[in-house]
Parts: structure tokens; C-alpha cells; sequence
């Protein structure tokens, strides 16, 4: 978790809470990984034997298991998760606002209007995009969980194939989620600056619409309103083809892994690979990190993203009044 994130939670009292949310949610892709392996092996085996008895039994286990974790995992977003989503905003508005009420006119004049209102706003939503919104920190948590057991279980199963998924998805991975998302902050700061801009030119017009008129400024208005939108179109452009080429590469390596695997496979029936059921349940495996992988990597490019709107409510917090 980012510092400036942590410091925010911490200051609002909140680190517990979600916390404890996180542990209750942390289980949830992992187990659901090892039910979906479980039951397209005893599928395959049963379907293989004909044993349509056996195979309907299994099915109704496998749906009630498959109910039951549903039912748990929803609970707890349903419940839980919305209730901490909404205390988390009402606490740092709340914050902001009391800072905002305690400065001397000195104090508010550091910022501009457009600017309170940017951080009021926008930047609030986005410190609570970075820890609940799909897919963010408490995602990347879940899949990071997912993928460390779900590696665990395939290196038992099949060293051979896990080694071969690192291969192909470590360096595609170090590509797309360190160096490729690295400016991701810097253009969406800038963007929530522009947007400051933005915000400041819109106030006059809502305000003094009828002064403007008389003295025919509606040109000069609008070129400053054009200027600051175009800015904020622009860095937020450069921040989405960065998160466009991440998702390239995470695509190329998906793809990749599943070719190799295709050329390999055969080869490890009779050695690593006993029958199809246990290749299918391996694969299930594989895919489960290759999902997890993904996951934390669209996770870090929007945590990246949401981190400079942290960033500019710590400052505004850590200032002295």
C-alpha cells in the first residue's frame, strides 16, 4: 500500500477496519480456484467412465460448495465493503472540510477555488478508488494471494509447467507493470491540476455570467476554459496509452504461455502428465496465476493512477495551519 494512502487510513482511524475486510475477502479466488480444478478433473474422470450416477452426485456437491462461497463472498462486499466504501468518503470529507474551516483567509488563499473543490472532489473519489473500485488495492491483494497458492499447488503438481509460465511471464510482467506504467502518476497529477484550472475558469461563468456579457469577455472565457480542457484531455490521454500498451503485453504473454503450453504439452503426457482430467486440472492451475497476474497488474496501473490524488490530500493535511 502506497505511504501517502496508509497515512490517510491511519489518521481517519480506518487501518483495522479494512483490514479485517481484506482477511475475510483474501480466501475467496483461491478456493474458488481449487473448486473450479477439482471439479473439471472429476468431470472429465467420471465422463471417461460413464458413471452418470456418480457424475450427477458430484455435480450437486460442487454446486452447493459453489453456492455456499458466493454467498459468502458476496456477503461481505455486500455488507461489509459498501458500508467501509462510505465511511472511508464521509471521514475525509469530513477531514478536508475541518482543515478547510480551520485556515486563516491566508491559509484557503494557498489554494485556488478550482483547487479546494478538485480535492474536494475528485481526489477524495480517487483515494477511495485506490483501495475498493475494481480492480485496486484490496483486488491486487486477493490476486497476489491467489497467485502465491495457486503457484505453490502447480509446482507439486507440475514443476515443469510452472517453470515454463514464469519464463514466458515474469519479464513481460517487469515490462508492463514497473517500466511501462511508470509515468502513470505524473500525467494524472497533472491532469487533477488542469482540472483545478478548469474548475476555477467555470465559477466566474456560473457567478458572473451577466458581467462577462457586458464586458463581451465570453472569448476570452471559453479560450481559457478550451485551453484547460484540452490539457486535461491530453495528459490523461498519455496516461491511458501507457495503461493500453500494459495490457499489450499482458495479452502477448497470456497468449504466449497457452502456445507454449500447446507445443510442450505433449510431451509431458506419460512423464509430468498422467492422463487429460490431470492436464486439465493443471491448466486450471496455470490460469489462475496467468488471472492473477493480470489482476495486479490492471490494479497497479490504476493504483498508479489514483496514488498523486493521495499525494495531494496528505499536503493539504500535513501543512502547517
Amino acid at each position: 500500500m502506497n505511504k501517502s494512502v496508509f497515512k490517510i487510513l491511519k489518521d481517519l482511524g480506518l487501518i483495522r477496519l479494512f483490514t479485517g475486510i481484506l482477511l475475510l475477502r483474501l480466501p475467496f479466488d483461491f478456493l474458488s480456484a481449487v473448486l473450479k480444478a477439482n471439479i473439471l478433473e472429476s468431470f472429465i474422470r467420471l465422463s471417461e467412465q460413464g458413471n452418470s450416477a456418480d457424475l450427477l452426485r458430484t455435480f450437486g456437491i460442487f454446486l452447493l460448495l459453489s453456492v455456499l462461497l458466493f454467498g459468502y463472498n458476496v456477503s461481505i462486499w455486500a455488507t461489509v465493503s459498501i458500508k467501509a466504501d462510505m465511511l472511508l468518503q464521509k471521514k475525509l470529507r469530513e477531514k478536508l472540510l475541518n482543515n478547510m474551516l480551520s485556515r486563516t483567509g491566508t491559509g484557503m488563499e494557498k489554494y485556488s477555488p478550482g483547487d479546494w473543490v478538485t480535492r474536494l472532489n475528485n481526489d477524495v473519489d480517487r483515494v477511495n478508488d485506490y483501495l475498493t473500485t475494481p480492480i485496486n488495492f484490496m483486488h491486487v491483494a486477493i490476486a497476489s494471494f491467489n497467485m502465491l497458492l495457486s503457484s505453490v499447488v502447480l509446482v507439486i503438481l507440475n514443476s515443469r509447467l510452472y517453470l515454463l509460465t514464469i519464463l514466458v511471464t515474469v519479464p513481460f510482467f517487469i515490462l508492463s507493470s514497473v517500466v511501462i506504467i511508470k509515468k502513470i502518476p505524473l500525467y494524472r497529477k497533472k491532469a487533477q491540476e488542469s482540472y483545478a484550472d478548469y474548475t476555477n475558469w467555470i465559477v466566474p461563468i456560473i457567478e458572473s455570467s451577466d458581467a462577462i456579457n457586458v464586458f463581451e469577455g465570453e472569448e476570452i472565457v471559453l479560450k481559457k476554459i478550451e485551453e484547460a480542457s484540452k490539457t486535461i484531455m491530453k495528459e490523461n490521454v498519455k496516461a491511458h496509452t501507457l495503461t493500453a500498451w500494459s495490457s499489450f503485453f499482458n495479452i502477448i504473454s497470456g497468449n504466449l504461455g497457452y502456445l507454449l503450453l500447446l507445443l510442450f504439452g505433449n510431451s509431458m503426457m506419460g512423464t509430468g502428465i498422467n492422463d487429460y482430467a490431470e492436464l486439465a486440472k493443471i491448466t486450471q492451475y496455470r490460469g489462475e496465476i496467468m488471472k492473477s497476474i493480470m489482476c495486479v497488474n490492471a490494479g497497479l496501473n490504476g493504483m498508479k493512477g489514483n496514488v498523486s490524488s493521495a499525494k495531494r490530500l496528505e499536503e493539504v493535511f500535513t501543512e502547517e495551519k
